[in-house]
């Protein structure tokens, strides 16, 4: 997949923003226990991973409604509340993603910018980047304002704004279909990793490089720099 993949467009990058939930934190698990400890007291089958990896989606309420809640005899936002209360339960004790930090410190070393855009409310995310003590990697970091799961790209056009990024030299690095609609919405390159809460099948409908870990993350990095020093 990254021989054939045209990697000189990669070539303008200066800022990777990073999303949090899948990519950096491995949270599959936790999201799924988290879900069924609900659907159990509901007597509503519960979901296995595989159904998860394959449903996941944006906007979370799509996700739900696959599963088989139904809004007209609940709230959403009040479901929606009881899901990030166990889901919070479970929250510290998500581990990163192997070698994550070497990653980060690698990028660094080769002078990119690094940003974290996440669909997590935001000062959970502030919480756990201080957790896992990463904020030494990271310029900005930029959560969503509340727990509905309503997607990021408004929170992109925001952070470019602010950080007054141009889209062209930006790649996002995620885990789900969302992060390439993210890139496309804002004219940023993207790259989506298969370790997160999408399949490698799923994501290689899309048309943009995935990999499928981050050892492969880096190879094509290393490759990118040799484009730049040309």
């Amino acid at each position: 997949m990254i021989k054939s993949f045209n990697l000189k467009r990669f070539s303008e990058i200066n800022t990777i923003l990073w999303d949090w939930n899948g990519t950096i934190l491995d949270d599959v698990e936790i999201c799924v226990t988290a879900m069924n400890k609900m659907l159990l007291e509901r007597n509503i089958p519960t979901v296995t991973t595989e159904f998860y990896y394959q449903n996941f989606t944006f906007p979370i309420k799509n996700y739900y409604e696959k599963i088989g809640w139904d809004f007209t005899k609940e709230d959403f936002g009040k479901v929606s509340e009881e899901f990030m209360s166990n889901y919070d339960a479970l929250f510290n004790s998500a581990p990163l993603h192997q070698n994550i930090e070497k990653t980060f410190a690698l990028l660094k070393e080769q002078g990119y910018r690094q940003m974290v855009l996440s669909a997590l409310e935001n000062s959970l995310l502030t919480e756990s980047l201080k957790i896992h003590c990463l904020n030494q990697y990271f310029e900005a970091s930029y959560g969503i304002e509340n727990i509905l799961g309503g997607g990021k790209i408004h929170l992109a056009k925001r952070l470019i704004a602010e950080q007054k990024l141009i889209p062209a030299n930006i790649c996002m690095i995620g885990d789900t279909e969302h992060d390439f609609e993210v890139a496309e919405a804002i004219g940023a390159q993207c790259i989506l990793i298969a370790h997160g809460h999408h399949t490698f099948e799923r994501l290689s409908n899309l048309n943009t490089l995935v990999v499928h870990n981050l050892t492969e993350l880096m190879e094509v990095f290393d490759k990118v720099c040799i484009f730049k020093a040309e």
